[in-house]
């Protein structure tokens, strides 16, 4: 049988927790909404202020940003990762960030006020959220230095520590994800493969 994705998040937040959290989850869980995306669907657009932080628990979404008519794609987040349009999640503004699914996504979306309460008061709930974004910043960092890494190392990087990325994404996004075209690294991933 399938596990649910509220029923995945507890595990999860079990296992960052050393004490029983079961007391604060009844009223947490209350105020928590299940959500699933189809491939290519936005789940936190630019022009709209992030009300909610996501917890992942299946599938792959990306972080764009968009200036004018070009889109980077800055980030990948997979199962188990916390998401938001952060920058509008935490300013309350609009920015220029786009967030959408690249594979069927499912997940748990958190509220505003609901995260930043227990964010800023629980021991257990709280605790796992400030361990998991400090997580999210480890992570972050990483992605940022693999742009300024060679090709080779990049894509030796993916397969290594995010094979469902080079696996279930398409090869456009991890191109743009790069800095080249994907015909360019459809030939490096051919040469690649011929060695």
């Amino acid at each position: 049988m399938k596990e649910e994705p509220i029923e995945f998040f507890k595990r999860e937040l079990d296992k960052y927790v050393e004490k029983s959290i079961d007391e604060e989850w009844k009223e947490f869980k209350l105020r928590l909404k299940q959500v699933s995306f189809k491939k290519g669907s936005v789940i936190f657009p630019h022009s709209k202020v992030c009300l909610d932080m996501l917890f992942i628990s299946k599938g792959i979404v990306v972080t764009e940003y968009f200036n004018e008519n070009e889109q980077t794609i800055t980030r990948f987040f997979k199962s188990k990762n916390l998401c938001s349009n952060i920058s509008s999640f935490l300013t309350r503004s609009i920015v220029n960030d786009v967030v959408s699914a690249v594979t069927d996504t499912e997940g748990v979306f958190i509220p505003h006020k609901l995260f930043n309460h227990f964010y800023l008061y629980s021991d257990g709930i709280g605790l796992y959220f400030r361990k998991r974004l400090l997580e999210n910043l480890l992570e972050d960092k990483m992605f940022i230095s693999i742009k300024a890494m060679g090709i080779d190392s990049k894509l030796d990087f993916l397969y290594s520590e995010y094979p469902e990325i080079i696996n279930e994404v398409s090869w456009k996004k991890i191109a743009n994800f790069f800095g080249v075209t994907p015909q360019w690294l459809s030939k490096k991933l051919s040469e690649r493969r011929y060695q």
